[in-house]
């Protein structure tokens, strides 16, 4: 858009509206309205913002102005599409600790409905929730087992030999991790430290000790306090607030609130905020994943693999949380993944196993239902349709 003279209400929100999710700094404004002075600026600012048509991110200098109602997807991807570098930085946000934004609450009891099949929470489930796991959460770090390298390594101590030890500690670090998870389904910090704790060991190996997955045992299991964070390819600033106690407080407070929360949305919530607060020094998105599915176990529902979840959408939903504070990518991303967990985990009724179906279809029409309500119409979507489950 070319400079504008006029400072009109519609003028403003039209030219940050345009800006998209990058947003404009009050900088940015004045060049566009060489007229107007930065106080009068600042007044509109204020009164776009009192209305609820705009909002602030960041403060100080590096403050810039957003419209406030969501972004589309497509702006987002377009946004997130830009270099890092090129993105302007965002500092942590504490009121994004908060329960909202969230999974929509009634998707979340839609999903939890789609357990209506599921099988026991018993050892063989177990057998095959370790290799599920362990792989789909693996590979979302950028771990290169397969599915057959996972239960080789998980079910025969068979490692592949083609492939980097750090890989393969990756693998068996996730099976002690989930074997703790499942004989302490307790939602607390001290069952969240410890999952993070053998999520980074590295047990004494010399060759992955320069490995960006594994930790010093004097960084495991604790909140940081002194320890700064650098996110890769990221314009997120996450908190760093030494000798103050702060992350641990703030790790406390969001295990406080998912404990408030219907168990699927405490699940989307943990697979957020941890990462968002970044408390560990390391494997934050590896202990939010376990961590999510501690309000699932507890309240009876299956638990959700990671397995078929889409990488690039995963990082991009991060990204969007991190920067925009959006949770609609990942939204799309948890509701997908876990309809193909409650998938894998359901017993189907004989006569849709031996008239056989289209799995990729079924699913696709069962997130279809998730996301809109709109109720499945063929056998195999309308199996899994039943009354939810209470915990």
């Amino acid at each position: 858009m070319s400079a504008n003279t006029s400072l009109a209400p519609k003028a403003l929100l039209d030219l940050i509206a345009f800006a998209g999710p990058a947003g404009l700094t009050p900088d940015a404004l004045e060049r566009q309205f060489p007229e107007s002075s930065r106080s009068t600026i600042n007044r509109r600012l204020a009164a776009l913002v009192t209305e609820g048509a705009i909002k602030p991110v960041g403060s100080g200098r590096a403050v810039r102005y957003q419209v406030a109602s969501p972004f589309t997807i497509a702006a987002i991807e377009q946004y997130l599409a830009l270099d890092p570098q090129a993105r302007p930085l965002v500092s942590f946000d504490q009121t994004l600790l908060q329960p909202t934004p969230g999974i929509d609450p009634d998707k979340a009891v839609r999903l939890q409905g789609l357990n209506g099949l599921a099988g026991p929470l018993d050892k063989k489930f177990l057998s095959n929730f370790l290799i599920d796991f362990s792989w789909g959460s693996s590979v979302l770090e950028g771990g290169t087992y397969s599915d057959l390298d996972t239960q080789a390594l998980l079910l025969y101590g068979e490692r592949n030999p083609d492939k980097p030890m750090e890989d393969a500690l990756l693998i068996l670090n996730h099976k002690s991790a989930i074997e703790h998870l499942w004989e302490h389904r307790d939602l607390t910090v001290a069952n969240i430290c410890a999952m993070q704790s053998m999520l980074t060991d590295q047990h004494g190996i010399a060759e992955v000790m320069d490995s960006d997955h594994f930790l010093p045992v004097e960084q495991r299991g604790i909140a940081r306090e002194y320890a700064d964070v650098n996110l890769q390819r990221s314009a997120y600033l996450p908190p760093f607030r030494p000798g103050t106690g702060y992350i641990e407080k703030a790790l406390n407070e969001i295990v406080d609130i998912a404990k408030t929360l219907h168990p699927v949305e405490s699940a989307f919530y943990l697979m957020t905020r941890i990462p968002y607060l970044q408390p560990f020094a390391n494997g934050n998105k590896r202990t939010a994943r376990l961590a999510a599915n501690l309000p699932l176990l507890s309240n009876g529902l299956l638990p959700i693999s990671f397995v078929d979840f889409n990488r690039a959408k995963y990082i991009q939903g991060m990204a969007a949380f991190y920067e925009l504070g959006s949770p609609q990518i990942m939204e799309g991303v948890f509701v997908n993944g876990y309809v193909r967990s409650i998938f894998r985990g359901s017993q189907l009724p004989a006569s849709i196993r031996v008239t056989g179906f289209d799995i990729d279809a079924g699913v696709s029409k069962l997130a279809s239902y998730v996301q809109t309500g709109t109720f499945p119409k063929d056998a195999f979507a309308t199996a899994f349709v039943g009354s939810p489950k209470r915990g």
